[in-house]
Order: structure tokens, then C-alpha cells, then sequence
């Protein structure tokens, strides 16, 4: 199994915010060494944030959450 294992786009893609930078939606949710990323994948993107949690729900609400 690889260590990039791409999560989701389906039900809770799309009850996410886009990307606060460029408006790209869905972001990209996936698995990395243990830690669940929540970012945008988007090229054109200046910013390209991204968000990180121990569980796929937590990176998720950290996602929607805005300052």
C-alpha cells in the first residue's frame, strides 16, 4: 500500500468549504504517514493550504473552520 492514500471526494467533499484562496471545491482529503490531510489541490492556486489531524473527521472540521 502506498503512503499517499487518497480519502475521499464523495459525501463529506461535498459539505466542505472550497479553498479560501482560490474557491476551488471540493478540497482534497488523504492519508499521509499516519496523519489525515484535508487541502487544496487546485494548480493555480497562490496559497495551496492545507490542514492537518490525527482523525479524517477532525482534518475535516479543521477545514471548515474559518478564522
Amino acid at each position: 500500500m502506498n503512503m499517499l492514500q487518497v480519502i475521499q471526494r464523495g459525501a463529506v467533499a461535498r459539505r466542505s468549504l472550497p479553498c479560501p484562496f482560490c474557491g476551488k471545491d471540493p478540497p482534497l482529503a488523504a492519508q499521509i504517514a499516519g496523519s489525515f490531510i484535508v487541502g487544496c489541490e487546485n494548480d493555480d492556486c497562490a496559497a495551496n493550504p492545507q490542514v492537518s489531524a490525527p482523525s479524517l473527521h477532525d482534518a475535516w472540521a479543521r477545514w471548515n473552520r474559518r478564522p
